[in-house]
């Protein structure tokens, strides 16, 4: 038999040295492999930690925003309390807001309240928080209550029969007053006007302040003082802008058929008014502007509240202002223009409480954003 070959001791050397390299450097591939492998899934980990932190925060400020749309309309709805917090849920987000405000008395709007919204949310899975703020004004619709139970922009021809029970201190402490115009007051038909409790009392031809032929102290016409805009003394907007005012009427309507007693707020009448039964309550008072069109109140009707014949600023038209048969106004009508009061009445008594209820009720009270106050620090 052939003996096997015998290696020389420097090729057994060798062939160790060269498996030992071998091995070292397959260790050390793999590892480089096993840090690169915890590398990237701890990059990949954090990757998902900002996406998901990302994610929450855009969920946190999706949520801010609608709740604050939320608070904003629970505060149009409900204007009784404008100092509370409020806290609710949006698709599993959490959020609280936080409603502040403060009063002034404005000299142009009246009373307004000055309203901090701060609303602080919290994403579904607690990562992402985010808070908002935004001022709101809420003004009344009326800048302050009529001192005159009739007020016109103009002359008023007063061929037919009229009663108006005057504002006792309309005219100053103690000194009564009924009619406020612009030019003339010519009353060429029957009726008078007088105090509050001979109106009650239907004593107003008896012991009238003013009549056919005499005017009393009353009667305030021909005022250089009448303001040049009755819209803009009333409501604060300018006739020119009167669709701007029209879009914040809580309802416009083609005629007054379809109001009744329980009919509150401020209405805008597109066309002719002649209501089919009464209007309105002395707590829950109507503020009526119809915009150029008559005007006729038949029976037994009585309007609680402010009626307003407005005619448009490029109409140069007249239209009736009748009220027949034991219709009457409690409160106050008002005209921009000379309205056409012939062959109809006209029956007015000037009501306090019906007055101030339409600038206090918040059904007169409208919420409007502050430009520029919205932030989000």
């Amino acid at each position: 038999m052939r003996s096997k070959p015998v290696l020389p001791p420097q090729l057994l050397r060798y062939g160790y040295q060269a498996g030992y390299a071998t091995l070292t450097i397959s260790v050390m591939l793999l590892a480089i492999l096993i840090l690169v492998t915890l590398y990237t899934a701890r990059f990949k980990v954090q990757e998902q930690r900002i996406m998901r932190n990302h994610l929450a925060a855009q969920e946190a400020t999706m949520v801010a925003d609608a709740a604050l749309e939320r608070v904003i309309s629970e505060l149009d709805d409900d204007k009784t309390n404008l100092d509370r917090t409020l806290s609710g849920t949006l698709g599993g987000a959490s959020y609280t807001a936080t409603i502040s405000s403060q009063r002034f008395d404005d000299t142009l709007r009246g009373v307004v309240d000055i309203v901090d919204v701060v609303i602080s949310t919290r994403s579904a899975d607690g990562r992402g928080q985010r808070t908002v703020r935004q001022q709101l004004a809420v003004l009344p619709i009326i800048r302050s209550a009529p001192d005159t139970p009739v007020a016109v922009r103009g002359s008023m021809n007063v061929s037919g029969n009229f009663k108006v029970a005057a504002n006792p201190n309309g005219g100053g402490d103690g000194v009564p007053l009924s009619i406020w115009t612009s030019g003339d007051v010519d009353i060429n038909g029957s009726g008078s006007t007088c105090g509050q409790q001979e109106f009650e009392e239907g004593r107003c031809d008896s012991n009238p302040f003013s009549e056919r032929g005499d005017h009393g102290v009353d009667i305030l016409d021909n005022d250089p003082n009448f303001p040049d805009d009755l819209l803009e003394y009333l409501f604060g907007v300018p006739s020119s802008q009167w669709q701007s005012l029209k879009a914040s009427a809580s309802q416009i309507v083609p005629n007054c058929s379809s109001l009744d007693a329980d009919s509150t707020g401020f209405i805008w009448v597109t066309g002719s008014c002649a209501p089919r039964g009464s209007i309105g309550s002395p707590e829950n008072p109507v503020a009526i502007v119809v915009e150029s069109a008559d005007v006729q109140i038949n029976g037994n009707v009585v309007i609680h509240g402010l009626l307003f014949a407005f005619t448009r600023p490029d109409d140069l038209n007249t239209y009736d202002l009748k009220l027949n048969g034991g219709a009457r106004i409690e409160g106050a009508v008002m005209a921009n223009r000379d309205p056409k009061l012939s062959n109809g009445s006209l029956e007015v008594r000037y009501s306090q409480e019906v007055l101030t209820n339409i600038v206090t009720n918040d059904k007169f009270r409208r919420l409007f954003r502050i430009g520029g106050s919205w932030r989000d620090f």
